[in-house]
């Protein structure tokens, strides 16, 4: 199949998806219109009480202006976060603060699901899938070292995944988050499961589940990327070997090969990029959202071995030819897509099956990682014959 042929979506299966008023500006601009309120009130009694005593003319203005203030900070940071797109809906925000992980194993409390087992799940015991929506649900994997401690990750299970005698594995999409992130930024300023959600209803993608790791490799979240830092920890061995063997040991996954996608946006989608192409006997499929041409974590670039090994140049012109991957590159015309260009060009010079898809009104935020995801799914899809009949 052409891979740039066009990918014709409905806007319901795109930036509409998941949303709610805080992914519009009307609440940036209710707040503005408050604060814009309480300035003209305050000028109001300021005028008149010019006879006042200056004590109660300062009690006036606190009271009035504090408010005033206050609604245009708050109209500001709405605006803001509309742009960036971070925070979409109430949703989001729940999920973003959410810090209580739980495992599969209390998911479903009647089930016994063990390292090493099938992940099937029985008849009995709560359902949380249905048949047109999935779950998603926070738990912890072990990072078995690698310099860090173990690691929180947001799980998507697919409609149905505990239907009664369901034993059905499904593809697993690895998605990473930019910095500084957390291991909920898919699922609250990406929407990724009601992404899929809507995709698979509507026959776009197959059932598949959704592994977004933390990693910030501890509890604060850094301006570095999802890479192994000479000296420091190991956290694409830990995504390559430990989320992965812990999904296919905990959950109903097609532990193989051509059924795992890595995915990312800005810092995740470079380590996307990065792991794909140093693992391609882990992973079939990148979906790289926002991707750049040179690491800027500080660890790696003062390592000449390290930095060769995470700059995509030139990790893709050592390793001198193609693979059976497809490779999905997208941003948005709010940057130059100079860079993203330029990988590109270079995997096809080797003959590498890849598409750069720039959207238009999109800039390197969330809203646009949100936006172009699903296209990057479907061309996966498509490319591989996932597209299930509609």
């Amino acid at each position: 199949m052409d891979p740039d042929a066009p990918i014709d979506l409905p806007a319901s299966l795109v930036s509409g998806v998941g949303g709610d008023l805080l992914a519009t500006y009307w609440p940036s601009v209710i707040a503005l219109v408050i604060a814009v309120g309480l300035v003209v009130l305050l000028v109001r009694h300021h005028r008149r009480g010019r006879g006042a005593s200056r004590r109660r003319r300062v009690a006036r203005s606190f009271g009035w202006g504090v408010p005033a203030a206050i609604a245009l900070i708050v109209a500001v940071a709405l605006g803001v976060n509309t742009w960036v797109g971070y925070i979409p809906s109430i949703a989001a925000a729940q999920r973003w603060l959410d810090t209580s992980p739980r495992s599969p194993v209390t998911v479903f409390p009647d089930a016994a699901v063990t390292a090493g087992s099938s992940g099937s799940i029985p008849a009995t015991g709560p359902r949380v899938t249905t048949a047109d929506r999935g779950y998603s649900f926070l738990t912890s994997i072990p990072a078995n070292g690698r310099d860090m401690p173990d690691a929180g990750a947001w799980v998507y299970l697919p409609p149905d995944y505990d239907a009664p005698g369901n034993t059905t594995r499904y593809p697993v999409i690895y998605a990473l988050h930019g910095a500084p992130g957390t291991a909920a930024d898919w699922f609250a300023g990406g929407r990724i499961d009601q992404t899929l959600d809507a995709l698979i209803a509507k026959g776009y993608f197959p059932p598949a589940i959704v592994v977004s790791p933390d990693l910030n490799a501890g509890p604060d979240k850094v301006e570095t990327e999802p890479l192994n830092r000479p000296g420091g920890p190991q956290l694409e061995d830990f995504v390559v070997e430990d989320v992965v063997a812990w999904a296919d040991s905990q959950l109903r996954t097609q532990a193989e090969t051509g059924k795992r996608v890595i995915a990312g946006m800005s810092a995740g989608g470079l380590g996307a990029l990065l792991y794909g192409l140093h693992h391609p006997d882990v992973f079939s499929s990148v979906i790289s959202l926002l991707p750049y041409t040179e690491p800027y974590t500080p660890e790696v670039i003062a390592d000449p071995e390290s930095t060769a090994l995470n700059t995509p140049l030139a990790v893709i012109a050592a390793r001198g030819g193609a693979t059976d991957q497809k490779i999905f590159l997208g941003q948005g015309d709010g940057e130059k897509p100079t860079e993203a260009t330029q990988i590109r060009d270079a995997l096809r010079a080797q003959g590498q099956v890849t598409t750069l898809r720039v959207l238009p009104g999109l800039s390197h935020n969330w809203t646009a990682a949100r936006t172009i995801m699903p296209y990057g799914l479907v061309w996966i899809a498509q490319q591989w014959g996932w597209e299930p009949p509609r």
